[in-house]
């Protein structure tokens, strides 16, 4: 009886240790998807905004109205280039040359929508596909911009005339080259408004 006992109690034993043993399991499996999760949401959100933050400076570069000789070193030229024609095929180079990081970086912010709309939360990841949007349409004015604008100048360089197009011209100027706070800025700041508190909530 002694010994009969004794095995139940040990079978109880075990039982009720198989049983904390499986509920500790659980529960750390819990903890630790749960920090995973977090983690992820974490990185994303501040690879969001990251990416958010060097596109801004990227359109600003791209726009700056500066020029350095050292930007359109790398453009093919011919002998027979006029200066007038030079000079406006190495603004033309160096304005495209500006576009390529907004380009790579643009393509990283695509990738990061998609994964926003797997790991975040529905609010959040509607803001990063509205930020995409106002990224691609600004990337597409200013790309289409730089195109219509230098297209015409080189028409004038080699002696079209050009005069109906001066008012069109300087619309696209507008767009081409940036002023503090003009309303191509304005949109460019807008998604990072839109962004910020969205994404904020992931990283405290």
């Amino acid at each position: 009886m002694d010994t009969e006992c004794i095995s139940l109690a040990r079978d109880i034993v075990v039982g009720v240790s198989a049983l904390v043993v499986a509920t500790v399991a659980f529960l750390g499996l819990r903890t630790w998807r749960r920090e995973l999760t977090g983690k992820a949401k974490f990185d994303l959100a501040r690879n969001t905004m990251l990416l958010a933050l060097k596109l801004k400076a990227d359109f600003e570069w791209a726009r700056n109205p500066g020029g350095w000789s050292w930007e359109y070193a790398g453009r093919t030229w011919q002998e027979s280039e006029s200066p007038g024609v030079k000079e406006v095929l190495n603004q033309w180079y160096a304005k495209n040359q500006r576009l390529e990081p907004l380009v790579e970086n643009l393509q990283k912010f695509q990738e990061v929508s998609w994964e926003a709309e797997i790991v975040l939360g529905e609010d959040s990841s509607k803001r990063v596909s509205e930020a995409l949007a106002i990224y691609r349409r600004s990337y597409g004015e200013l790309s289409s911009a730089i195109d219509s604008y230098f297209e015409t100048r080189h028409e004038e360089a080699i002696g079209h005339d050009v005069s109906m197009h001066q008012d069109w011209l300087k619309e696209l100027r507008k767009v081409i080259f940036s002023a503090k706070d003009d309303d191509f800025s304005k949109q460019i700041d807008k998604a990072i408004e839109q962004l910020a508190p969205a994404l904020k909530t992931y990283v405290k």
